[in-house]
C-alpha cells in the first residue's frame, strides 16, 4: 500500500485518502484532495500550475484562485503553517516535500512508529515553546508580556547602502511596512515604528534601543537597490544575549516583493513560536508594486510622515502623487497620499489645501481600501481623516477595523483611543490609550498629543499640561498641543504665564490666531476655544497699549 508521510500525516495514494496522526481520515474537498494526490504522485518534483489545472479540472477553464484555494485547504489540513510541506515555487507551481525519513512510499502498517515519534517530537517542541516563551518571560527589570503575547518585537529602520543612488529605498519606510505586517499576528507585540525611528535617528545602538523599548527581539538589517532588484538582508536578534535567531537574504524584483514579505513575516513569526493566518498570507501576496521606483517613493513618503514637519508633509505629498502616477493600483500609495493630505489640511500647512479638500483625501484612502481591504494602516488613517464632528461612529468603526487587522500594532490602538474620545466614550478611550502606551516605556511623540486630549477631557489639567508640554517639545509643528497646554495653564491658575507665552507661540505657529478645537462643540472644544479667545483678546489689548 503506497503511503507518504507529510508533517506526521499519512497520504495513502492507493486509497486516495489522507489520515491524521491518530489514523483518522481527514476530510478534504474533492478538488483539494485531487491536487494533493497529484502532488503526492510526483513528490519532490515541481508540478506546474498548468499541469495541475489540466489534471484536476480537465477540459474546464479555471483561474489560479481555484488552485490557490485548494493549496490553502491542503496546508490547513496538514498544519503546514510554514509552507514547508507544500512549497510555492514563484510563478511556476508547487512542490510537495515528504517527511525527512520518508523518501520512499511506505506501507501503512509500518507508520505507527513514525506517528508516535511525530507525537513525541510535537510534544517536545510544545514544551520547549512553553518553557522559552511563557515561563521565563519576566527577566529582572522587565515587565510581563501583556495579554499572553509571545514576544515584544522592535523593527529597526534598515540601513540603506548606497543611499545616494536614484530610487534607493528608505530604511524607516521599510521598517514601517515590516512592522505593520508583523502586527497582523495577534501573538506578537510590535514596538511602534514611530519610536524606533526616533531612537535610530539619535544613533543609538540596537542594544540601547532594546533596553529603552523593552523589546525582547529586534529585527535589523540592510537594504540596497541594484537595478530592478532590491537586496535585503534581515536578522532576528534576541536582545538578551544578542544571539541571531534567524537571518535571511533576498533579492526581489518589484513583482517578487509580496512573496519575499510573506516569507520574511512567516519566518520571523515561526522563530518566535507564532503562526501566520492564511488570510494574512493572501493579503501579503496581493501587494506587488508595479516598479521599485513607485515602492521607493512610498517608502520615502512614509519616512517623511513618521516625524511630520510642514515641509516634509508637502514633500511626501509630491512623492505619493508621483507614486500613484507610476502605479495607479498600489494601495499603500493611495492610503499614504490621503494621510499626507489630511495632515496638511488639519495643520494648515499647505495653502493649496483646505477643509473643502478633505473629502478627496478620504476618497484616496477609501480607494486604497478598495484595492486592498486587509491593509490595517489604510483603516487607521481613514479613522483619522474622518471628521469626527460630523461622523464619530464612522471614525470608531474604521479604527476598530484597524485593530482587528493589526492587533499587535500599538499605533492602531492609539487611533482607536482617539476615535473613542471623539465619540464621547472617555473611559474606553483611556483604556485603549493605556494599552497602547503599555507596550513601550518610550512612547512616540504623537502619543503625547492623544494623552493631553484624554487627560484634559477628564479635567486632569496637570497631567494634560505635562503631556502637552512633551508633545510641544517633540512635535513643535502640532498646534493642538499648544492649545491644550495654554488652556491647561489657564485652568490651573496660571493665566499670567499663558499670556506671557502666547506671543512666542503664535510667532512660531501663526495658525494659533485662528485655531479652533476639534471635534467642534464638545465640552473640551468649548473650554479650549474659550481660553484661547481670552488670550487673543488679552494680547490684542496689550499690543494696543
Amino acid at each position: 500500500m503506497a503511503c507518504l508521510r507529510l508533517n506526521g500525516y499519512t497520504l495513502d495514494l492507493d486509497q486516495a485518502q489522507l489520515f491524521d496522526l491518530h489514523g483518522h481520515a481527514v476530510e478534504l474537498r474533492p478538488q483539494a484532495l485531487a491536487v494533493l494526490l497529484e502532488l503526492g504522485r510526483r513528490h519532490g518534483e515541481l508540478v506546474t500550475k498548468r499541469d495541475l489545472s489540466a489534471r484536476v479540472w480537465p477540459g474546464v477553464s479555471v483561474t489560479d484562485d481555484s488552485l490557490v484555494q485548494c493549496v490553502v485547504e491542503i496546508r490547513r489540513a496538514l498544519g503546514d503553517t510554514r509552507q514547508q510541506v507544500v512549497r510555492t515555487m514563484p510563478r511556476r507551481g508547487y512542490l510537495l516535500i515528504v517527511d525527512a525519513a520518508d523518501t520512499k512510499p511506505h506501507d501503512v502498517q509500518k507508520i505507527s512508529v513514525y506517528r508516535l515519534a511525530a507525537i513525541l517530537v510535537t510534544t517536545a517542541v510544545a514544551i520547549l515553546l512553553v518553557w522559552q516563551f511563557v515561563l521565563p518571560t519576566v527577566a529582572p527589570g522587565r515587565r510581563e508580556a501583556h495579554d499572553g503575547m509571545v514576544a515584544d518585537v522592535a523593527v529597526l529602520p534598515l540601513r540603506v547602502l548606497n543611499a545616494s543612488r536614484e530610487g534607493s529605498p528608505d530604511g524607516n519606510g521599510l521598517a514601517y511596512m515590516i512592522a505593520s505586517d508583523l502586527a497582523r499576528n495577534p501573538d506578537l507585540h510590535i514596538v511602534s515604528p514611530l519610536a524606533t525611528a526616533e531612537l535610530r535617528g539619535k544613533n543609538l545602538s540596537p542594544a540601547q534601543i532594546a533596553a529603552m523599548t523593552h523589546a525582547r527581539y529586534l529585527v535589523d538589517g540592510s537594504a540596497e537597490r541594484r537595478g530592478d532588484r532590491l537586496q535585503l538582508h534581515v536578522q532576528l536578534i534576541a536582545s538578551g544575549d544578542s544571539r541571531i535567531v534567524w537571518s535571511g537574504r533576498f533579492e526581489p524584483t518589484a513583482q517578487d516583493l509580496p512573496e519575499v514579505t510573506e516569507a520574511l513575516i512567516s519566518r520571523i513569526s515561526a522563530s518566535l513560536g507564532a503562526t501566520v493566518r492564511e488570510s494574512d498570507r493572501a493579503a501579503l501576496r496581493s501587494r506587488a508594486p508595479a516598479s521599485l521606483d513607485a515602492h521607493a517613493r512610498v517608502l520615502r513618503a512614509i519616512a517623511l510622515t513618521i516625524a511630520p514637519s510642514p515641509e516634509g508633509l508637502r514633500e511626501a505629498r509630491q512623492e505619493l502623487e508621483q507614486a500613484v502616477r507610476l502605479d495607479p493600483n498600489y494601495a499603500p500609495a493611495w492610503a499614504h497620499l490621503g494621510q499626507a493630505k489630511t495632515l496638511l489640511i488639519f495643520g494648515h500647512h499647505d495653502p493649496g489645501l483646505g477643509r473643502q479638500d478633505l473629502p478627496q483625501a478620504i476618497a484616496d484612502i477609501e480607494h486604497a481600501i478598495a484595492l486592498d481591504p486587509l491593509l490595517a494602516s489604510s483603516w487607521r488613517v481613514l479613522s483619522v481623516a474622518i471628521d469626527s464632528s460630523q461622523n464619530p461612529e464612522a471614525a470608531v468603526s474604521a479604527a476598530e477595523r484597524a485593530t482587528e487587522l493589526g492587533p499587535g500594532d500599538p499605533d492602531n490602538w492609539l487611533v482607536f483611543a482617539l476615535a473613542q474620545h471623539h465619540a464621547g466614550r472617555t473611559q474606553a478611550a483611556i483604556e485603549a490609550f493605556e494599552k497602547a502606551i503599555s507596550w513601550s516605556p518610550l512612547r512616540p511623540p504623537q502619543y503625547a498629543g492623544v494623552g493631553a486630549r484624554l487627560r484634559y477631557s477628564v479635567q486632569d489639567y496637570e497631567n494634560a499640561m505635562r503631556f502637552a508640554r512633551e508633545c510641544m517639545d517633540r512635535m513643535p509643528a502640532l498646534g493642538v498641543c499648544k492649545a491644550i497646554w495654554l488652556s491647561s495653564l489657564v485652568r490651573t491658575g496660571h493665566a499670567v504665564e499663558a499670556e506671557s507665552a502666547w506671543p512666542t507661540l503664535v510667532a512660531a505657529a501663526p495658525s494659533l490666531q485662528a485655531y479652533r478645537m476639534t471635534p467642534h462643540n464638545t465640552p473640551m472644544a468649548l473650554s479650549v476655544d474659550e481660553d484661547l479667545d481670552r488670550l487673543r483678546k488679552s494680547n490684542a489689548r496689550a499690543m494696543a497699549q
